[in-house]
């Protein structure tokens, strides 16, 4: 039972990191393309633009997963009004744990995470508020097949389909007359020009893992006792529920910089 659990707590770790860390170094290669097409373009103001919003979310993403793991918040900085120009720190987030707790030690992970999740999360609000008609053809479970195999090809055809689902959703005759489609393209440059993880958040969250681990093997080994077979068929499928919910932030993010470089072109 213990190798058992052992080998799940492992699978487990190695999914739920790997997946956000994944997501986290692909948005940070974007965010970077999409900074310096946006400063040559339109230079600092660019950055307040587009910063108010997307740092805000930002470091309310670390700001909730410190509340959630109990860290105690001892300063913090939605945006730097003062020194956006020249300070390449434009939020931040200052909090202190007890490092006897490995609960609060585990939320290391996901406070160092947490603008990947409160990113998205605000772009697929944005995305169901401001066009609620749009939003009700976007259906995940349609795209849960393709990641029946756990397959780097499987990921790209996931990729290409979200991108054509939504490119086809958001980029049709009716919208271009909906205020609120513009209302959301903005909303949708700003997160995605800010929601990447900067090197302290990756330092910040591999604190967190070895703990993350051993929360896993507990709960794992209980499961095995007690029979429990389904909660962790549960837990694994709601990481694949994830994988695709941050692939449509993704998506949104690659067309965000498309819509950048399209204005760096003309502007």
């Amino acid at each position: 039972m213990i190798v058992l659990a052992f080998k799940t707590s492992i699978f487990l770790t190695l999914l739920t990191t790997g997946v956000f860390l994944f997501f986290g170094y692909i948005y940070s290669i974007i965010e970077k393309i999409n900074s310096r097409y946006l400063l040559s373009t339109f230079g600092s103001r660019g950055v307040l633009f587009t910063g108010i919003i997307g740092t805000t979310i930002h470091e309310i993403g670390h700001l909730i997963m410190c509340v959630i793991f109990n860290h105690k918040i001892s300063d913090f900085q939605l945006f730097n009004f003062k020194g956006y120009k020249y300070d390449d720190t434009l939020g931040y987030v200052s909090h202190r744990y007890n490092e006897n707790s490995l609960y609060q030690k585990a939320g290391n992970f996901f406070i160092g995470i947490g603008p990947i999740i409160s990113g998205t999360l605000f772009m697929m609000l944005s995305f169901k508020l401001l066009l609620p008609d749009k939003f009700s053809l976007l259906d995940i479970n349609n795209f849960l097949p393709y990641l029946n195999n756990i397959r780097l090809e499987n990921f790209f055809l996931l990729l290409l389909n979200l991108f054509k689902v939504l490119f086809r959703i958001l980029f049709n005759i009716h919208n271009l007359s909906n205020v609120k489609f513009y209302i959301f393209i903005y909303l949708m440059i700003c997160v995605s020009t800010h929601i990447s993880l900067s090197k302290k958040d990756f330092e910040n969250s591999s604190i967190g893992v070895f703990s993350l681990f051993i929360i896993f093997f507990i709960i794992s080994f209980i499961c095995i006792i007690l029979n429990l077979n389904s909660i962790l068929s549960i837990f694994i499928n709601s990481i694949l529920y994830l994988f695709i919910f941050l692939s449509i932030g993704l998506v949104f993010s690659i067309i965000s910089l498309a819509i950048i470089f399209a204005l760096s072109l003309i502007i």
